[in-house]
């Protein structure tokens, strides 16, 4: 296509010298260099104008893919701005609706570990939608960023821990650590009954050596509302509490495996 261009563009500026000389009655060698010269001016100006033109339609595209992009991203980019502004001032309440997402623009700030303890309602939680991409997005910080990812669920009775087979099963094939221990055993050691008075909640999400993300729930284990507090003494207590109830919790494993 550009090649054929080239040829009409030569043509055309041939043409115009020819028409100049035979329109200029005077048949002298000099005439004849003048028509040459006209018409090589004319198909380099052509030249010119189908070249600008080209440079100009490309950068309209290219505008126009930077738009888009920029249209795509800017959200992400300024809820995770909102969210580091937030974190700089220690602590931040939260209201129940906005725990799904701040649990999830924390996950992505995930750099060398997450630990998660749940004692949420297991048909509450679980089955949301934003659980689900939430263990798509600890699975690429297994993958990619090679974070340590671990979760223990506390269970009230033999029906709940039923309930959570298959949410533990879709947690460990992501690659996530999973373990799970009854509530009442907690109250039955020292220690672990001991520590857990120091901290206000069983559902809390520990990200790299300082950030807790806090749940509390009402009497049915479901959502009330939620605080973000970036203190490393707070994390150290919450910390210490998951690594005894790590150690003592049952490891799952996935059944017929």
């Amino acid at each position: 296509m550009d090649f054929l261009i080239k040829v009409i563009v030569v043509l055309v500026g041939l043409t115009i010298g020819y028409i100049t000389y035979k329109v200029s009655g005077n048949k002298s060698e000099v005439a004849g260099l003048l028509s040459i010269l006209i018409g090589l001016i004319t198909t380099q100006v052509i030249n010119n104008i189908i070249e600008f033109h080209r440079h100009a339609q490309s950068l309209k595209e290219t505008n126009l893919k930077l738009a888009n992009l920029l249209q795509k991203v800017s959200e992400p980019i300024q809820n995770t701005a909102e969210l580091c502004n937030i974190l700089r001032y220690g602590v931040t309440k939260i209201t129940k609706e906005q725990i799904p997402n701040a649990w999830l623009e924390l996950l992505w700030k995930i750099e060398s570990r997450y630990y998660g303890l749940s004692y949420t309602n297991p048909d509450f939680w679980w089955n949301q939608a934003f659980s689900k991409l939430a263990i798509e997005i600890q699975k690429v910080k297994k993958n990619v960023s090679k974070a340590e990812i671990s979760r223990i669920f506390i269970y009230e009775n033999e029906d709940e821990l039923e309930k959570l087979q298959e949410v533990m099963s879709e947690q460990w094939k992501a690659g996530i650590t999973v373990r799970y221990i009854a509530k009442k055993e907690i109250e039955k050691k020292v220690l672990l009954k001991k520590l857990s008075s120091k901290i206000k909640t069983f559902d809390y999400g520990l990200i790299d050596s300082k950030i807790v993300l806090m749940v509390y729930v009402d009497k049915d284990r479901q959502f009330k509302h939620g605080e973000i507090l970036v203190n490393k003494q707070v994390f150290d207590v919450y910390k210490t509490f998951y690594d005894h109830l790590f150690d003592e919790a049952i490891e799952f494993a996935c059944r017929g495996r």
